[in-house]
């Protein structure tokens, strides 16, 4: 997996900045299309970083709709979700990625949530995603293997097209995706 990881990382490296951002248009319109985000109130995105798609646009929208926005954060090694707004401050994580700067008692868990947008290195047809290896996300997400109540959160990846491969290795813990939008197609499981 690694080995793929690097991979399909370095390809995604090599976007111009023009290529991120058109794709990231095209993802943004795809996801609008999708109609995903109408009834959702508690939305959590990540705030992208290294080439992932593009996330400000998607966010600066959700604002205008006056959508609950949450950012992932680690706390005390958990992937938990902290409030964002308009004009907040960040702080970069010890993976140099931006998060809030919530009190840890304003965190919340993504049960909560009515959708998460997630981010990916790669992806399959059957919607398997594969992540940057921590198990973050997996761990966060894992109440929905043995929940009853499947339909909430609604988990969705953001890829680019050539994030795609044939098929992912899929371990007992890895959390599949209930869609993924690129800038050509959208996915469901």
């Amino acid at each position: 997996m690694n080995n793929l990881r690097t991979r399909i990382k370095e390809k995604r490296d090599q976007l111009s900045n023009d290529n991120v951002v058109r794709l990231g248009k095209a993802i943004f319109r795809n996801i609008l299309d999708a109609n995903i985000l109408k009834d959702k109130k508690r939305i959590a995105i990540y705030y992208s970083v290294n080439n992932e798609v593009a996330t400000m646009q998607i966010i600066k929208h959700l604002w205008t709709k006056n959508k609950e926005l949450f950012l992932p954060m680690i706390n005390l090694n958990q992937l938990m979700f902290g409030p964002y707004k308009s004009g907040d401050n960040l702080s970069k994580n010890k993976f140099g990625i931006p998060e809030p700067t919530t009190r840890t008692e304003k965190l919340i868990t993504a049960d909560i949530l009515d959708l998460v947008i997630v981010p990916l290195v790669a992806f399959d047809s059957d919607c398997n995603r594969l992540g940057m290896g921590g198990g973050f996300y997996d761990r966060a997400l894992a109440f929905k293997k043995t929940s009853s109540e499947t339909s909430s959160p609604l988990l969705i990846g953001l890829a680019y097209e050539l994030q795609k491969v044939k098929t992912l290795e899929i371990n007992s813990w890895d959390i599949p995706m209930d869609g993924i939008i690129s800038e050509s197609r959208t996915y469901l499981l």
